[in-house]
């Protein structure tokens, strides 16, 4: 064997040996089989709604695990775009559920808290960096990530909030998914959009999120070039926004 043949051979085994953090996302098998039992689509003060039920799940080992697994989820596992996304968007709505879980029973995710300290300034996760809550993760994490379509995955707990989704976002389709909820939403009538003449009045969440649709040209053209088939001249954000609990109703 030459010296050079020796030298490759060495480099062959040293990279055997050394230890490679693959990228991986969590198994998101519990929670999809929880979303099909406790989420379920229903109508809540007259507007279409996946509700979910809070009693079930604060009773229900699986979701328990769920919320354990993000809990200790290794985040340096975590490599691409969409498997941080996918990973942080899920994590929102697994821990909005919990906290609601805690707190109840409520009316409205908005009576947790106090003038301080509102819901979505607990904190909700750990991470060997920080403490995170769900403005946290919301704003500082996914919104990072200049993808405005976020805002119709992650869920207030909400009635007028886009729809808590019954499956778990995946890396591997996350553009889909989003685009799903976008267009979801505006197929709910009086939730996402109103058709009041040749005015389109749509969610609020275009108002309060207005600039993280710029790069897409503004509001009224990234409605358009996602749902070209909808005819209007003037857009309103001025849907009422109902902040009663998505809970079910026993």
């Amino acid at each position: 064997m030459t010296g050079r043949s020796r030298i490759i051979v060495r480099a062959l085994v040293l990279l055997l040996l050394t230890p490679v953090c693959l990228a991986e996302s969590p198994d998101w098998g519990n929670y999809n089989n929880v979303l099909k039992e406790f989420v379920s689509p229903g109508e809540k003060n007259g507007v279409p709604v996946n509700l979910v039920d809070y009693p079930g799940l604060s009773k229900s080992k699986r979701f328990a695990q769920v919320v354990e697994q993000i809990r200790t989820f290794d985040l340096a596992r975590l490599q691409t775009r969409d498997e941080h996304l996918a990973f942080y968007i899920n994590a929102y709505n697994i821990l909005t559920i919990q906290l609601v879980i805690d707190h109840w029973p409520v009316d409205s995710i908005r009576d947790i808290g106090n003038l301080f300290r509102g819901p979505w300034d607990q904190i909700v996760l750990m991470t060997p960096s920080a403490e995170l809550t769900l403005d946290n993760i919301e704003h500082d994490i996914i919104r990072s990530y200049d993808e405005p379509l976020i805002h119709f995955a992650v869920n207030c707990a909400s009635v007028s909030c886009p729809d808590l989704r019954r499956e778990a976002y995946q890396a591997d389709r996350l553009d889909a998914q989003l685009l799903d909820q976008f267009r979801g939403i505006f197929q709910q009538k009086g939730k996402g959009a109103l058709i009041d003449g040749d005015t389109l009045r749509v969610t609020k969440l275009f108002r309060w999120y207005a600039g993280d649709f710029e790069a897409g040209g503004g509001v009224e053209e990234f409605i358009r070039t996602r749902l070209p088939e909808l005819e209007f001249s003037d857009i309103k954000p001025n849907l009422n926004y109902d902040w009663a609990l998505n809970g079910i109703t026993r």
